[in-house]
Formats: structure tokens, C-alpha cells, sequence
């Protein structure tokens, strides 16, 4: 398999930056000495401040200010510049990401510089609690090396607190619609600050009972009408245990750290991906185990950082369809003789084991002052295997599909080089990566469910060139281009051996991507920030209909344009603080030949949000009754203009962005307004905390995925308790 795009003057040119790197090394290298060493510059760039000024354009999510308060992760990332986090329903429900320009999987998640495919669905942006993490790190375009992945277009990196000292902290949270959340952080250090432990976990459970609109068939006349139900079968409940432990400041290793996480989830499924036909036995269940290693070691005066990760886990998952029945959106059963499940008329009874090894190997190595290496190595072997006694079989054999052992293997290699000019002014880091994958499977692709093995292998490769110039103190120019890979998911090769077909021949996407920014901050409360974003994305891997009721993942769109966004904030008077920011993007398919979809050229993408913004407004103030107490309320406001569910030809879009669609209103998921308001009050200093929220203040209609109603006006109370 070989690059698509034309590789010699882009080559060439990474050769010559390189070059010219190296002889400023070399010259840097007999000029200079080492002014700081590199374990300062690691712990020094982790600050929040440090991070939005790299060269490679990082917005960064202050998490210690959520701890106290109801606000979501999910809503606190939405709230920023350029992305939106896409739910099809309440807590628990599955989400995609939409990130300048990408969406779904061309977006990676991470958990402290790694993967977070060996978690399962339990660690993920939606359940995770505030309590855990420490910053939230939103790449948008280029990422660094340090998260050697395959991404297009960006990635969301959890970073969990750096323990150093004795805690305990609870936290426990009510709220609308039988909403439980429970969090315990617990660490313990020895005196001479070389041993450590701890606990952290976490407990989420809804009802998710909320009323929403759907179309019913009136049984008298036979025609739709849309009536107010509420959702009767969409609980959600998972647990979440990580224990670990280890050594510090050893001869042998700066941090040893081992551990081992335990997960449980079940997921009552209220519907397909549209809120037509509802289901009322249908659950997903899921649990993880994963053991974990991680290794620290400082070399050559601390110039040389070498870190190495490994993990190995077993991920089980089930799929349960089988009364055999139909429910209407009252909640009434009915029973179908003829069929042995819900969704399925065969039914389901799935149980497949995911099998997961990651290991991750990291070099950071500083020449001098203006110079710095890094090397890093990601690996995963993935392999499924399960069962389904009511799923589809091979037409010869009889063997249950799920049955035949699946692999997959994936090496991301990453080398970076990061130099300094002009007096720290010119900033440049090149990054070129290999990507290389191979899998093996039998496809059953087919409606006779024909056995064939299906081996595939390939390597890519791809390059990035980021650079700031600093204007002055306060503010700085940023460029970046990037042509980068994605490659194929395990889901989207295996499919799910019921409807979801499996297609081992799946190329990997590529996208070129081009990224200009202008940042200003005054160094205390006010900040501005613009830029602007091109994309351009071919192999799109989409879901796309093969025959009646089947699907599978293929390489069919391709998808081009820009992005522009503006975020700014100031300090109003004393203790008040005003954010907010503004995206519009304008992203269409281009290159269809089919002739009966060349009239979608230049269509927006369908279920993507194009002009959105956000505003907030947040009130601090300390020693209000007592000298230890202190105050907060915060106002949160959200906007999306109307988009469309399906891909729209350009001719039916309105002359202006504001105006009315000329298309069905059942194609336009529509405007929409979400405001939120919150009070939290902490004493002791903040060893006790009580927050309270209403989110959807005004109890709009809001809608996510393919128009799946949200919530209404909800009301959450939270209680925390930090023991020192």
C-alpha cells in the first residue's frame, strides 16, 4: 500500500527543516549549557497557562475548578471553542465527538498520554467524574508526539491528578431523573515520600426517564401525530475501581507504578439510532479488567526522560435481545411469536471477549536549551472471539460467526524535533510518524456467509510542521500542517456478527490539514484567541447500507473546507468573569462520481452542527461569612444554529446561514438555546463544599445525534468532602 499523496517535494521539504534543525543543534549544542533540567520542564509545562502557549495548538480544561460544582465533563468540554460532545440520550447514552471538522473515531481519547481502548466504555467522557482528573487537554489538528495514535484531527487527553500528599475525598451527587453519582479518591504516601498507594472509584446510575416527542400511530385513524412520553426503558448504571501503588526516587526508577482496574456496566437500550420503533427488553452489558504497569526513569543528569507503559486486558461484552416481543411508547408489550427478539427478529445473545495489549514507549531527550528529541512507540494486538447462539452463521460450516477468532495489530512510531530560534522568539517542532497495521479474519461479508480468510497489512507515513512566533510577552502567531492517518477500528473491520458486517479490506483515512492562530493573554484574566482551520479528508471510513438489514463500514466520502473560531474572556469588575467563544465551519463532500449522488457534491455533512457558540459568565468570592469560606455562581449559555439530519444539495440550503432551510422540517434538527445556572459554597477551606445546578433552565427542546431528543430542565445537588 503506498501513500496517496505525492511524497517526494513533501519529503524533500521535511528533509531540509530537519537538516537545518540539526546544524542549529549542532551549533546550540557548542554555544550553550543546560539551564534547567528536564524533569522541571515536564512538571513546569503541565500548568494550564504553559499549556495553550505550545506550538501545537492545545485548548486546556481547568478541571479543579468543576470539582465542586454538578457541571459535566461532557458539558464543561462543550462549552469550548470548536467542539461538541454528540449524545443519543441521557447519562450512559453512547457519544461521538465533533472536533474542527472530525468526528467519531478520526477523534482519540487518552488517559495520560495513552490509548484508552483497553477501558472499555466506562472511562469515557460522559461518566468520568471531575474529581479524577486534573486537567482535560483538547489537541486540535496536530498532535504531539508524546500521543503516538492514529488520529486526523485531534485528540482529548484526561489527565489525572499527580497525588503527592494524603487525601481523602468523597463526593456524591442527586439529581433529576433518579441521577446518582458517587466519587472516592483515596491516596496514601509514607513518610519518606517513596512508597505510595491508593484507591480511586466512582459509581454512576440514571433512571434517564425524561419526557420526550415522538411520532405514534394513531391505531383509530392510522395517521402519525407526535405526543409527550417519557423514556421507560433507558437505565444506566457502571462502576469503576482502579487500585494501585508503588515506589519513587529509586536508584533503579524515578516512578514505579502498578496497578489494576475493575469496571461493570449495564445500558438498558431505549431505541436504534432514531427515535422511531422503541424497545423495552433490550440491555448492554460490559465489564473490564486491566492491569497496568508504568516506569519512570530519568538519565544523563536528568537530560534523557524514558518512560514505558504495558497493559493487557480482557473486555467482555454482551448483548441481550430476546423476549421475542414489540413495545409501543406507552410502554406496552406485545408478543410476537414469530420473532425471538426486538431489533433483531432473530434475537440476540451475544458474549465476545475483547483482548487487549498496549504497550507504549516514550524518549524525551534535551540537547540544550533550544533542542529536544522525542521518540515514541505505540503497540496494541487486539483479538476478538465470542458467541451468539441466536446469530448469523457461515452458509457452509455452520459455525457461529462471532465463533472464529479476529486480530488486530497496529505500531504507531512517532520522531520529534522541537528547536528554538531568535531567542526563544521562532519555536518549530517537526513530527514524522509511521503507521503500520495488519489483520486477519474471516470475512462474512456475504449473504451466503461465505468462509474466507482475509489478511491485510500496510504501512503509511506522515509528517507535521507546527511553529509560533512570539510577537511579544503577551501574544503569538502559530502555523501547522499536518498530513496524517487514521486507521480502520477493530469494530469497524470485525462488525458485530449480527447486522454489523465485518470488511478486513478497509483502507485507512487521510487527511491534510492546514491550521493559522493569533493568541493574546494578558497574564492574569483576559485572554483572545482566533484561527482558522482547512481540512481536507479522503477514504472517509462511514457506515453505509449493504442489503436489507445489513451494514458495514466502508472508504466511500470525501470531505474538504475550513473552520474559523474566536474565544476571548476578561475580568468585568472584581470577582466577575465573562467567557466566551464562536465556530462556524463549513465542511462539504466533494469527489462523488456514483452518478445518482453527484447532486450531494458540495452538500454540508449531514448531522453536523456548523455555527455554535457559548457564553459564561462566573462569580468568585472568598471570606463571605467566615475567613475560610468561599462563594461561587455561574451562569453557562449555549447556542447551535439548525442543521441538517441528512446530506442537503447545496440548492436547498437558505441564501444566508440564518435563513429558513428549503427542505422538509423533519430534515432540520433545529436552533437551539441551552442555558444552565449553578451555586456552589465551600468552608473549611473547601474541605466541605455543597453545589447545586439546574441545567436547561429554560426547558428548551434540545436535540443530539440524528435528532434524538435530550433532556428537559433538570436539578442536581452536590455534596463533597475533602479529608487532608
Amino acid at each position: 500500500m503506498t501513500l496517496n499523496f505525492k511524497p517526494k517535494g513533501s519529503l524533500n521539504f521535511f528533509a531540509i527543516v530537519f537538516s537545518f534543525q540539526f546544524l542549529s543543534a549542532q551549533y546550540n549544542i557548542q554555544n550553550d549549557t543546560l539551564k534547567s533540567n528536564l524533569l522541571q520542564e515536564v512538571e513546569i509545562s503541565s500548568g494550564s497557562k504553559t499549556k495553550t502557549k505550545e506550538t501545537i495548538k492545545i485548548d486546556v480544561l481547568d478541571v479543579k475548578d468543576l470539582r465542586n460544582t454538578s457541571v459535566t465533563l461532557g458539558d464543561a468540554i462543550n462549552r469550548m471553542s470548536g467542539i461538541r460532545i454528540r449524545e443519543t440520550g441521557g447519562l450512559g447514552s453512547s457519544s461521538t465527538i465533533f472536533l474542527n471538522g472530525f468526528t467519531g473515531r478520526s477523534v482519540k481519547y487518552f488517559k495520560d498520554d495513552i490509548p484508552i481502548d483497553y477501558l472499555g466504555e466506562s472511562f469515557n467522557v460522559l461518566t468520568l467524574p471531575t474529581t479524577f482528573l486534573n486537567r482535560v487537554e483538547i489537541y486540535k489538528g496536530i498532535l504531539p508526539s508524546n500521543l503516538g495514535a492514529d488520529a486526523l484531527g485531534g485528540a482529548i487527553n484526561f489527565v489525572t491528578q499527580n497525588n503527592n500528599k494524603k487525601h481523602f475525598n468523597l463526593s456524591y451527587e442527586y439529581g433529576s431523573f433518579n441521577t446518582n453519582r458517587f466519587t472516592m479518591n483515596l491516596f496514601s504516601v509514607s513518610n519518606s515520600k517513596k512508597y505510595f498507594a491508593g484507591i480511586d472509584g466512582f459509581y454512576n446510575h440514571s433512571d434517564n426517564d425524561y419526557r420526550v416527542n415522538v411520532k405514534i400511530v394513531d391505531p383509530q385513524t392510522a395517521t402519525l401525530s407526535e405526543k409527550n412520553v417519557r423514556r421507560f426503558h433507558d437505565k444506566f448504571a457502571n462502576g469503576f475501581v482502579e487500585v494501585y501503588g508503588g515506589i519513587k526516587d529509586k536508584f533503579y526508577a524515578d516512578e514505579l507504578k502498578v496497578g489494576i482496574t475493575f469496571t461493570k456496566t449495564r445500558k438498558d437500550q431505549q431505541h436504534g439510532a432514531l427515535m422511531t420503533n422503541p424497545y423495552g427488553q433490550i440491555y448492554i452489558k460490559e465489564s473490564v479488567i486491566a492491569p497496568t504497569i508504568n516506569y519512570k526513569k530519568a538519565f544523563l543528569n536528568h537530560k534523557l526522560l524514558f518512560t514505558n507503559f504495558n497493559t493487557y486486558s480482557v473486555i467482555n461484552s454482551k448483548v441481550i435481545d430476546t423476549c421475542g416481543c414489540s413495545y409501543d411508547w406507552y410502554g406496552n408489550k406485545t408478543v410476537v411469536p414469530a420473532r425471538e427478539g426486538e431489533a433483531d427478529a432473530d434475537g440476540s445473545l451475544s458474549d465476545i471477549d475483547f483482548k487487549n495489549f498496549i504497550n507504549r514507549t516514550f524518549i524525551n531527550y534535551s540537547i540544550n536549551d533550544f533542542n529536544k528529541l522525542t521518540f515514541n512507540l505505540v503497540y496494541s494486538d487486539q483479538s476478538r472471539k465470542g458467541t451468539d447462539p441466536y446469530g448469523p452463521v457461515y452458509f457452509f460450516s455452520g459455525r457461529d460467526i462471532l465463533s472464529v477468532p479476529a486480530t488486530y495489530k497496529k505500531l504507531v512510531i512517532s520522531l520529534g524535533w522541537e528547536s528554538k530560534y531568535l531567542r526563544d522568539k521562532l519555536t518549530n517542532n517537526l513530527i514524522i510518524k509511521s503507521y503500520n497495521f495488519e489483520t486477519d479474519g474471516v470475512d462474512g461479508g456475504l449473504s451466503n456467509y461465505k468462509e474466507e480468510t482475509v489478511k491485510n497489512k500496510g504501512t503509511h507515513y506522515g509528517a507535521s510542521e507546527s511553529i509560533k512566533y512570539a510577537i511579544n510577552e503577551k501574544s503569538f502567531l502559530r502555523a501547522g500542517f499536518e498530513n496524517a492517518y487514521r486507521l480502520p477500528e477493530q469494530g469497524e473491520l470485525y462488525g458485530d456478527g449480527q447486522f454489523l458486517l465485518s470488511n478486513f479490506n478497509l483502507k485507512p483515512e487521510q487527511s491534510l490539514n492546514i491550521n493559522f492562530g493569533y493568541r493574546y493573554d494578558s497574564g492574569s484574566k483576559s485572554y483572545f484567541e482566533t484561527s482558522i482551520f482547512y481540512r481536507k479528508t479522503e477514504n472517509l471510513i462511514i457506515l453505509v447500507p449493504v442489503f436489507l438489514p445489513f451494514s458495514q463500514y466502508s472508504n466511500v466520502n470525501k470531505v474538504k473546507g475550513y473552520g474559523v473560531e474566536i474565544d476571548g474572556g476578561c475580568e468585568i469588575i472584581k470577582n466577575l468573569n465573562i467567557n466566551g467563544n464562536l465556530t462556524y465551519q463549513d465542511l462539504r463532500l466533494f469527489g462523488i462520481s456514483d452518478p445518482a449522488q453527484k447532486f450531494l457534491n458540495d452538500a454540508r455533512l449531514r448531522n453536523t452542527p456548523f455555527l455554535f457558540g457559548n457564553l459564561s459568565l462566573d462569580f468568585n468570592k472568598k471570606n463571605v461569612i467566615t475567613e475560610d469560606d468561599a462563594f461561587r455562581s455561574y451562569y453557562n449559555y449555549s447556542y447551535t444554529l439548525n442543521y441538517y439530519l441528512a446530506n442537503v444539495p447545496k440548492s436547498s440550503e437558505p441564501s444566508n446561514i440564518f435563513g429558513k432551510p428549503k427542505i422538509n422540517t423533519d430534515l432540520v434538527i433545529p436552533t437551539q438555546h441551552l442555558h444552565s445556572v449553578g451555586i456552589v459554597y465551600s468552608f473549611k477551606n473547601e474541605k466541605i463544599n455543597l453545589g447545586f445546578e439546574v441545567r436547561n433552565l429554560f426547558d428548551e427542546k434540545l436535540y443530539d445525534n440524528f435528532k434524538v431528543q435530550k433532556a428537559g430542565r433538570g436539578y442536581y445537588l452536590k455534596i463533597r468532602y475533602l479529608f487532608y
